[in-house]
Protein backbone atom coordinates (compact mmCIF):
# COMPACT_ATOMS: atom_id res chain seq x y z
CA UNK A 1 0.00 0.00 0.00
CA UNK A 2 0.64 3.34 -1.13
CA UNK A 3 0.68 6.91 0.88
CA UNK A 4 0.70 10.48 0.00
CA UNK A 5 2.93 11.23 2.98
CA UNK A 6 3.47 9.83 6.49
CA UNK A 7 0.77 12.12 7.59
CA UNK A 8 -1.57 10.65 5.82
CA UNK A 9 -0.98 7.20 6.74
CA UNK A 10 -0.80 8.72 10.56
CA UNK A 11 -4.59 9.51 9.81
CA UNK A 12 -5.79 6.66 8.26
CA UNK A 13 -4.38 4.30 11.20
CA UNK A 14 -6.42 6.65 13.47
CA UNK A 15 -9.58 6.13 11.75
CA UNK A 16 -9.06 2.31 13.38
CA UNK A 17 -7.48 3.41 16.75
CA UNK A 18 -10.72 5.31 17.75
CA UNK A 19 -11.19 2.89 20.62
CA UNK A 20 -8.04 4.63 22.10
CA UNK A 21 -8.58 8.15 21.88
CA UNK A 22 -8.42 9.82 25.37
CA UNK A 23 -7.01 6.83 26.97
CA UNK A 24 -3.85 8.46 27.88
CA UNK A 25 -2.22 5.85 25.76
CA UNK A 26 1.18 5.84 24.98
CA UNK A 27 2.87 5.73 21.40
CA UNK A 28 5.91 3.77 21.73
CA UNK A 29 7.64 4.78 18.02
CA UNK A 30 9.94 2.02 16.76
CA UNK A 31 11.47 3.94 14.46
CA UNK A 32 12.75 7.71 13.94
CA UNK A 33 11.95 7.64 10.86
CA UNK A 34 8.36 6.59 11.52
CA UNK A 35 7.57 10.09 13.90
CA UNK A 36 5.70 12.03 11.42
CA UNK A 37 3.24 9.11 11.12
CA UNK A 38 3.52 8.86 14.68
CA UNK A 39 2.67 12.60 16.02
CA UNK A 40 -0.25 12.72 13.40
CA UNK A 41 -2.01 9.44 15.03
CA UNK A 42 -0.76 10.69 18.59
CA UNK A 43 -2.56 14.19 17.46
CA UNK A 44 -5.87 12.04 16.86
CA UNK A 45 -5.81 10.09 20.11
CA UNK A 46 -4.72 12.52 22.50
CA UNK A 47 -1.80 10.20 22.96
CA UNK A 48 1.79 10.66 24.21
CA UNK A 49 4.84 9.53 22.25
CA UNK A 50 8.11 7.29 23.47
CA UNK A 51 10.95 7.43 21.33
CA UNK A 52 13.09 4.40 21.24
CA UNK A 53 16.43 4.55 21.39
CA UNK A 54 19.12 1.74 21.29
CA UNK A 55 22.72 1.23 19.93
CA UNK A 56 23.41 -1.48 17.59
CA UNK A 57 25.88 -4.22 17.84
CA UNK A 58 26.98 -5.62 14.23
CA UNK A 59 27.91 -9.54 14.23
CA UNK A 60 31.26 -10.47 14.48
CA UNK A 61 31.16 -13.42 12.64
CA UNK A 62 28.82 -12.06 9.75
CA UNK A 63 29.13 -8.16 9.32
CA UNK A 64 26.29 -7.92 7.19
CA UNK A 65 23.77 -8.56 10.21
CA UNK A 66 23.24 -7.35 13.35
CA UNK A 67 23.65 -9.24 16.52
CA UNK A 68 22.24 -7.61 19.13
CA UNK A 69 21.92 -3.88 20.64
CA UNK A 70 22.46 -1.84 23.55
CA UNK A 71 19.12 0.01 25.33
CA UNK A 72 20.21 3.11 27.53
CA UNK A 73 20.01 1.22 30.79
CA UNK A 74 23.18 -0.57 29.61
CA UNK A 75 20.70 -4.21 28.69
CA UNK A 76 21.88 -6.04 25.66
CA UNK A 77 19.08 -7.36 23.28
CA UNK A 78 19.95 -10.14 21.22
CA UNK A 79 18.28 -10.16 17.34
CA UNK A 80 15.29 -12.01 17.46
CA UNK A 81 16.60 -13.89 14.23
CA UNK A 82 19.37 -15.29 15.94
CA UNK A 83 18.69 -18.14 18.08
CA UNK A 84 20.22 -18.39 21.60
CA UNK A 85 22.48 -21.79 20.36
CA UNK A 86 23.83 -19.24 17.53
CA UNK A 87 24.62 -16.55 19.41
CA UNK A 88 27.07 -18.65 22.42
CA UNK A 89 28.62 -20.27 19.17
CA UNK A 90 29.78 -17.10 18.24
CA UNK A 91 30.31 -16.05 21.70
CA UNK A 92 32.64 -18.71 22.21
CA UNK A 93 35.07 -17.14 19.46
CA UNK A 94 34.48 -13.15 19.56
CA UNK A 95 33.04 -13.17 23.56
CA UNK A 96 35.81 -10.56 23.99
CA UNK A 97 34.89 -8.49 20.83
CA UNK A 98 31.52 -8.55 21.78
CA UNK A 99 31.55 -7.52 25.06
CA UNK A 100 34.16 -4.32 24.25
CA UNK A 101 31.32 -3.67 21.23
CA UNK A 102 28.60 -3.62 23.96
CA UNK A 103 30.71 -0.75 25.94
CA UNK A 104 31.35 1.09 23.21
CA UNK A 105 27.61 1.02 22.33
CA UNK A 106 26.20 1.72 25.82
CA UNK A 107 28.81 4.56 25.45
CA UNK A 108 27.71 5.76 21.97
CA UNK A 109 24.05 6.18 23.84
CA UNK A 110 25.23 7.99 26.73
CA UNK A 111 26.78 10.55 24.13
CA UNK A 112 23.75 11.50 22.61
CA UNK A 113 20.58 13.68 23.52
CA UNK A 114 17.96 11.68 24.79
CA UNK A 115 14.94 11.68 22.78
CA UNK A 116 12.53 11.82 26.22
CA UNK A 117 14.07 13.98 28.16
CA UNK A 118 10.89 14.63 30.35
CA UNK A 119 9.35 11.43 29.77
CA UNK A 120 8.89 9.07 33.20
CA UNK A 121 9.14 5.61 32.65
CA UNK A 122 6.62 5.20 35.05
CA UNK A 123 4.32 6.19 33.09
CA UNK A 124 4.16 2.69 30.90
CA UNK A 125 2.30 1.48 34.29
CA UNK A 126 -1.89 0.72 33.65
CA UNK A 127 -1.64 2.60 30.63
CA UNK A 128 -2.25 0.82 26.80
CA UNK A 129 1.28 0.92 24.55
CA UNK A 130 1.39 0.86 21.16
CA UNK A 131 4.31 -0.62 19.46
CA UNK A 132 4.29 1.75 16.11
CA UNK A 133 6.21 2.19 13.06
CA UNK A 134 4.91 3.32 9.72
CA UNK A 135 6.95 0.69 7.83
CA UNK A 136 8.34 -2.21 9.21
CA UNK A 137 10.31 -5.30 7.81
CA UNK A 138 12.44 -6.42 11.19
CA UNK A 139 11.45 -8.15 13.97
CA UNK A 140 14.52 -6.12 15.87
CA UNK A 141 12.77 -3.37 16.91
CA UNK A 142 10.13 -4.79 18.64
CA UNK A 143 12.03 -6.78 20.51
CA UNK A 144 14.50 -4.21 22.07
CA UNK A 145 11.16 -2.62 22.75
CA UNK A 146 9.80 -5.38 24.54
CA UNK A 147 12.87 -6.07 26.75
CA UNK A 148 11.84 -2.28 27.85
CA UNK A 149 8.82 -2.46 28.64
CA UNK A 150 8.93 -5.92 30.48
CA UNK A 151 10.17 -3.65 33.46
CA UNK A 152 6.65 -2.13 33.84
CA UNK A 153 3.13 -3.22 33.71
CA UNK A 154 1.23 -1.53 30.59
CA UNK A 155 -2.09 -2.71 30.78
CA UNK A 156 -1.68 -3.61 26.88
CA UNK A 157 0.01 -3.91 24.33
CA UNK A 158 -0.63 -3.43 20.72
CA UNK A 159 1.22 -3.68 17.59
CA UNK A 160 0.25 -0.81 14.96
CA UNK A 161 1.94 -0.11 11.63
CA UNK A 162 1.28 0.42 8.41
CA UNK A 163 2.80 -1.77 5.96
CA UNK A 164 4.66 -4.94 7.70
CA UNK A 165 5.96 -8.17 6.20
CA UNK A 166 4.34 -11.28 7.09
CA UNK A 167 7.02 -12.48 9.36
CA UNK A 168 6.91 -9.38 11.41
CA UNK A 169 3.10 -9.36 11.71
CA UNK A 170 3.24 -13.11 13.23
CA UNK A 171 5.93 -11.81 15.39
CA UNK A 172 3.42 -9.32 17.06
CA UNK A 173 0.87 -11.40 17.03
CA UNK A 174 2.46 -13.65 19.58
CA UNK A 175 4.25 -10.96 21.54
CA UNK A 176 1.24 -8.45 21.88
CA UNK A 177 -2.33 -8.09 23.12
CA UNK A 178 -3.81 -6.93 19.27
CA UNK A 179 -2.55 -6.14 16.05
CA UNK A 180 -3.52 -3.15 13.90
CA UNK A 181 -2.01 -3.20 10.18
CA UNK A 182 -2.69 -0.83 6.83
CA UNK A 183 -1.23 -3.38 4.78
CA UNK A 184 0.48 -6.99 4.95
CA UNK A 185 3.02 -7.29 2.11
CA UNK A 186 5.52 -10.27 1.18
CA UNK A 187 9.14 -10.45 2.37
CA UNK A 188 10.54 -8.95 -0.59
CA UNK A 189 10.31 -5.42 0.66
CA UNK A 190 11.39 -1.66 -0.53
CA UNK A 191 13.12 0.82 1.45
CA UNK A 192 10.84 2.66 3.48
CA UNK A 193 10.58 6.05 1.38
CA UNK A 194 9.14 3.42 -1.14
CA UNK A 195 5.85 3.87 0.09
CA UNK A 196 5.48 7.89 0.63
CA UNK A 197 4.94 9.99 -2.92
CA UNK A 198 6.31 12.87 -1.16
CA UNK A 199 9.44 13.24 1.68
CA UNK A 200 9.43 14.37 4.60
CA UNK A 201 9.09 17.66 5.75
CA UNK A 202 11.06 18.19 9.02
CA UNK A 203 14.53 17.24 10.24
CA UNK A 204 15.15 14.58 13.07
CA UNK A 205 15.36 17.12 15.24
CA UNK A 206 12.45 18.87 14.80
CA UNK A 207 10.07 15.68 14.69
CA UNK A 208 11.78 14.59 17.79
CA UNK A 209 10.56 18.35 19.38
CA UNK A 210 7.32 17.86 18.26
CA UNK A 211 6.97 14.34 19.41
CA UNK A 212 8.22 16.00 22.97
CA UNK A 213 5.40 18.53 22.88
CA UNK A 214 2.82 16.59 21.42
CA UNK A 215 0.77 16.80 24.18
CA UNK A 216 0.68 20.81 24.18
CA UNK A 217 -1.36 20.58 20.89
CA UNK A 218 -4.58 18.84 22.33
CA UNK A 219 -4.22 19.62 26.12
Amino acid sequence: MFYPNRQVLGDQLAEKLTQFKDTDSIIFCLKKSSLLSCIELAAHLHAYIYILQYAEIQDPFDITRTLGAVTQKGDFVLNPEISRGEYEYIAMDFMSVIEERKRDAFSTINSQADPNPNFDMNAFNNRNVLLFADILHTQFQIQVALNILKAYKPASIMGVCGNITTEISDKFNIDTDGVTYMDILPNTFFEDGHYFDQPDSFTEEQEIKMANNISLYWA
